[in-house]
């Protein structure tokens, strides 16, 4: 049955893949994308890679205090969508870690890995000095 979910959740995070590689070449082609300082982006990406970590160690509600803090600053940040799109995304990864049993833990860390990287490449392109 695990391998089941896990297949299906490869599934699922292959077709974000595409959606959310869409959606930043459609905001860096309309000149969309967020304003994000080195600074604060870079404490908000550490946050989401200590959830990581967190997530790897199987520390699950260190996951998820850590993705509300993430979500809590990226509220402070300046609004664009491609930013509040990821944010309900990790928002209901969060949810999802609170509330899935134990066996599950596994499976909803390939979902927690995929929007950290996600984060990562969105940081990447949205910096600003």
């Amino acid at each position: 049955m695990r391998d089941r979910a896990q297949l299906g959740m490869a599934m699922l995070l292959i077709s974000e893949a595409v959606f959310f590689f869409l959606l930043i070449l459609a905001c860096a082609n309309f000149q969309a994308l967020p304003r994000l300082y080195v600074f604060s982006g870079s404490i908000l990406t550490a946050l989401l890679l200590a959830g990581s970590v967190s997530m790897w160690r199987k520390w699950r509600w260190a996951t998820v205090a850590l993705g509300v803090v993430f979500l809590v600053g990226l509220v402070g940040t300046s609004f664009a969508m491609l930013t509040a799109v990821h944010g309900l995304f990790v928002l209901a990864g969060v949810i999802a870690i609170g509330v899935v049993p134990v066996s599950a833990i596994r499976t909803m860390a390939l979902y927690w890995y995929f929007f950290t990287a996600v984060w990562v490449v969105i940081f990447v392109v949205a910096r600003q000095l």
